[in-house]
C-alpha cells in the first residue's frame, strides 16, 4: 500500500478528490455556507485511503507502515476563541493498540496548531483536479 504515497502524482490521483472534499467542507463551515450545517462527517476507506491522506499531510513512503484494522485518521477544524483564526489538526488512531488513544499526526511544513490557510497552501498540489482524463494521460484508443 506504500505505492499510494510513492509519488505526488499517485497521491494526487488516488486521494486528491477525497481531500479536496474535506477542504471544501471545512471552507464552507468557516464561511457559514455549509448546508446542512453539520459538526461532523464520517468517511470509511481502506488502508491505502489512510496512507494516501497521510501522504498529502506529509508522510513519505519510507515512513509508511502497515495500517492495522480499525485504524482511523481524524481530521479536525478548530477556531481559536481569542484570535478567531481557524486551524487544522490531524489525529491518528492505531487500530491494533491496547487503548486506541489518538495521537497527533505531524503535518510537514505546518507547526501545531496548523493554520488552515497554510494547510491549504501546502496541500493544494494534491487536489483541484479538473480533468482526470488529461491528468491520467488517458487515451481510449491506446488500451487495445
Amino acid at each position: 500500500a506504500a505505492y499510494t504515497i510513492d509519488s505526488p502524482v499517485t497521491t494526487r490521483l488516488l486521494q486528491g478528490q477525497l481531500f479536496q472534499e474535506v477542504i471544501s467542507l471545512m471552507e464552507a463551515k468557516i464561511n457559514g455556507s455549509l448546508t446542512p450545517d453539520r459538526r461532523m462527517y464520517y468517511y470509511s476507506g481502506h488502508d491505502y485511503t489512510l496512507l494516501g491522506v497521510q501522504g498529502i499531510l506529509g508522510l513519505n513512503s519510507s515512513d509508511a507502515r502497515v495500517i492495522k484494522p480499525g485504524s482511523a485518521l481524524v481530521l479536525e477544524l478548530h477556531q481559536n476563541n481569542q484570535t478567531g483564526i481557524f486551524y487544522f489538526q490531524a489525529l491518528y488512531i492505531e487500530g491494533g493498540s491496547e487503548d486506541l488513544e489518538p495521537s497527533y499526526f505531524n503535518i510537514t511544513g505546518c507547526n501545531f496548531p496548523c493554520d488552515f490557510n497554510l494547510l491549504k497552501n501546502i496541500t493544494e498540489k494534491y487536489y483541484n483536479i479538473i480533468d482526470y482524463t488529461a491528468e491520467c494521460h488517458y487515451n481510449n484508443t491506446s488500451l487495445f
